[in-house]
């Protein structure tokens, strides 16, 4: 049986080995932040997003800011106030001279949908229109493919013409990327509904569950993966933007013993502490956005049946979610669980539009290797302050 890996992984590894083995400028001359690391003078850049009541709050000074790593109490160098992408504010410390904003933004658009939603749609109008610049460049990974969107493409092509350009390749990728789910699927209630004699009711629950478990397996995500692709997007210049849209993945309904329904549980197989220390190194921002709606063709047997039994579908993707809504939370990034994924880009783009930007000098800095923990604190009540959890002093 082919597996069809995670396409966060699978996808974000392909165009990773295509930018790595162009010529393109600013891929490869890059600094690193190991090399960062190992200047005489190091700052540290941390984003910083602050709200009341789910509104961005933008009227702090650099006085209101306080940062500790490891719990030591460092001296902020700047701070930075970016709204709709551009610089409002800056505030220096005297003497200090911190490196200027990064001006150059990369996007990752990561869409693993099962089918295609009116409201995708909405949501991709919105990003061309609202959120990309035209100095921006973007991936878009779809079950299917890989795109780059270059940003002199981006700049002389309407964004209307880009974006129902965009959605045409989405419906075909969509299709061509889950035929295997969807085939498998459909095998399995024909399979179930076919009648077979009563000494063979074992044979059909074996061969039922065989296909139970190939559906389960369709999908496949490994560590490597997840850190080559972390590894991949920090070697970009500039801003790192990932929208991770992902729709709910399930098993088909069907009342399996005990032992065989436990077999089915596909618990995550990395280490979320090791992945979330490692996209924060990297400064990548990853917005996690769970679409609950079941595929439709998980369920249409099943409410010609009576919509009972549709609440008896295992879910493959919840604990994945989990997983990601913690990557999220240790970059600094928005997680959601929804049945709009319109409004939930929004929610995600302004996020990554409005922001404040502190620099800051470690003390006593030693590139040992050690990932070194950023909290930071801000003067004021009933605010919800949102950052990278740290650092890899390498």
């Amino acid at each position: 049986m082919t597996r069809r890996p995670l396409l966060f992984l699978a996808g974000g590894l392909g165009f990773g080995l295509g930018l790595l083995s162009g010529t393109g400028a600013g891929v490869q001359d890059v600094i690193s932040p190991q090399q960062q690391h190992e200047s005489v003078v190091v700052n540290i850049e941390v984003p910083v997003r602050v709200l009341r009541k789910d509104a961005f709050v933008d009227g702090l000074t650099l006085a209101d800011f306080e940062v500790y790593e490891n719990g030591v109490r460092q001296t902020v160098e700047a701070v930075y106030l970016i709204k709709d992408k551009q610089v409002l504010r800056e505030e220096k410390a005297p003497g200090a001279a911190p490196p200027p904003p990064p001006k150059a933004r990369n996007y990752v658009l990561y869409l693993d949908l099962k089918e295609y939603l009116p409201k995708i749609g909405e949501a991709l109008d919105y990003f061309f229109s609202d959120v990309l610049g035209d100095k921006d460049s973007l991936f878009v990974v779809t079950p299917a493919k890989t795109y780059k969107f270059r940003s002199e493409y981006l700049s002389r092509v309407p964004r209307r013409q880009v974006s129902d350009r965009l959605k045409g390749i989405l419906k075909t990728d969509i299709t061509l990327g889950n035929s295997a789910y969807r085939g498998r699927m459909l095998d399995f209630y024909k399979l179930e509904d076919e009648e077979f004699p009563a000494e063979l009711a074992d044979v059909k629950e074996t061969m039922l569950f065989d296909l139970a478990k190939e559906i389960r397996d369709l999908t496949e995500i490994t560590e490597e993966r997840v850190m080559a692709f972390a590894d991949i997007l920090k070697s970009l210049d500039g801003e790192k933007h990932v929208f991770l849209i992902f729709q709910r993945e399930v098993l088909p309904s069907h009342a399996f013993a005990d032992d065989r329904q436990t077999e089915l549980v596909k618990p995550v197989g990395f280490d979320v502490d090791k992945i979330k220390r490692h996209f924060s190194d990297a400064s990548i921002t990853v917005h996690c956005l769970y679409i609950t709606k079941r595929p439709t063709f998980a369920t249409r047997d099943l409410f010609q049946r009576g919509s009972v039994l549709a609440t008896q579908l295992q879910d493959l993707s919840s604990d994945v979610y989990a997983s990601f809504r913690e990557m999220a939370a240790a970059t600094g990034g928005l997680s959601e669980s929804t049945t709009n994924p319109d409004f939930a880009l929004r929610q995600a783009a302004e996020a990554s539009s409005n922001y404040y930007l502190l620099y800051y000098r470690p003390v006593n800095y030693r590139a040992d290797g050690r990932f070194q923990t950023i909290e930071v604190r801000v003067k004021g009540e009933g605010l919800k302050v949102t950052h990278r959890v740290g650092y890899v002093a390498d």
